[in-house]
């Protein structure tokens, strides 16, 4: 059984309700060294538990002897979205779900990239960060 085959198996068996799974990070860009860590991040119908994540990383990372970092998607930062969806790999996903939850990071990241711009022409016109 491939790495991949295991982690999805153990990741659908050990998280209910997991709708994707991706990893990202410099295993999933091919540019890791024997000590790097596995980061994978999963998307849940709902909010995943992070004691919870943190003994289903615990478990797979003993199965595959290297460290693993699991992402909850749903509670990450939208920038940290954003990384994982366009740097990373989708290793599995349930349905369509995960599709249309990843156009709606893409979008806000968006949103947040013309409020930023914005904020950000504010301060160098001004000269200041905050207000006084």
């Amino acid at each position: 059984m491939r790495n991949s085959d295991l982690i999805i198996e153990r990741l659908q068996v050990e998280l209910p309700g997991v709708i994707a799974i991706h990893a990202f990070g410099s295993r999933a860009a091919q540019q890791s060294r024997p000590d790097s860590d596995l980061d994978l991040a999963v998307l849940g119908e709902r909010p995943f538990d992070a004691r919870r994540l943190w003994a289903v990383a615990s478990a797979l990372a003993s199965r595959l002897n290297m460290d693993v970092d699991l992402v909850d998607l749903r509670t990450a930062s939208t920038v940290m979205q954003h990384q994982i969806l366009t740097t990373g790999e989708r290793l599995w996903a349930a349905d369509s779900r995960a599709d249309l939850f990843e156009a709606t990071v893409l979008n806000d990241k968006f949103d947040l990239d013309v409020d930023r711009q914005a904020l950000l022409e504010r301060i160098h016109r001004e000269g200041r960060v905050h207000g006084g």
